[in-house]
Order: structure tokens, then sequence, then C-alpha cells
């Protein structure tokens, strides 16, 4: 199998996931995007071989070194745009977890305060002794 039919076996197989997971909805439209671009470019690349080796003779790289250095940024590429996402997500995840605390804090002080003016404590009462 050559490294152009692989290419556009690989371009078409991401295609057809990508609409898949997307209609699925396992997919968001943020993240299908980018794998649209990669399969175009793995499709586009499978199609027109002489695209790589122009750029291999243009690089003055060997025909296998130039699909492997394709192969390897567009691999960097989507590892650096996962990456982002994730740090975003990350960060996310921080400021909900302080929110979060925040609100269980005041619902307890508002609970705090609400069993003070419910049960008033008195020096000759205790809550105990208060009507239900």
């Amino acid at each position: 199998m050559t490294a152009e039919l692989l290419m556009l076996l690989g371009g078409a197989s991401a295609f057809a996931l990508t609409l898949y997971w997307v209609r699925r909805r396992e997919l968001r439209e943020k993240y299908a995007v980018a794998w649209v671009l990669l399969a175009s470019a793995l499709l586009i690349l499978g199609l027109f071989p002489s695209l790589i080796k122009s750029f291999a003779e243009w690089a003055h790289l060997s025909y296998p070194a130039a699909v492997l250095l394709v192969a390897l940024t567009l691999i960097y590429l989507f590892s650096f745009t996962v990456s982002v996402s994730l740090t975003h997500q990350y960060r996310r995840n921080i400021r909900l977890t302080q929110e979060i605390a925040l609100l269980e804090k005041r619902v307890r002080d508002l609970e705090a305060m609400l069993g003070r003016l419910t049960y008033p404590v008195d020096a000759n009462t205790s809550p105990s002794d208060s009507p239900d």
C-alpha cells in the first residue's frame, strides 16, 4: 500500500467518522472543524501526491522524509489544539469548583442564621424544649 493510498483512505475515513460522531452528538462542532481540516489535508495529499513531491524537492528532503514531516506536523497541530482546549476546561473546572465552595459556605451560613432565627437560644430554654 502506497503512502498516497493510505492518506486517501485515512482522509475518507476521517470524514466518515467525523460526520458520524457529529450526527450522534458525541463530537462538538468546534472539534469537528479540526477533524474535517485534517481529513481534507489527507485527501488532498492522497489525491495529489505531487504536492508532497514538490515540497520534498523544495525542502531538499526525500519523499519518505517529507511524508513523515507532513504527518508529524498535522499530529502536532491537532495535539496542540487539544492541549489548548484541555487547558481551558481545566481552568473552567477550577473556577466552577471555587464557585461551588463559595455557594456551599453561603448556604451553610444561611442555614445557621435561619436556625438561630427559628430557635432563639435563651439561657432558660434549649432547642429541644421548643415546640415543633
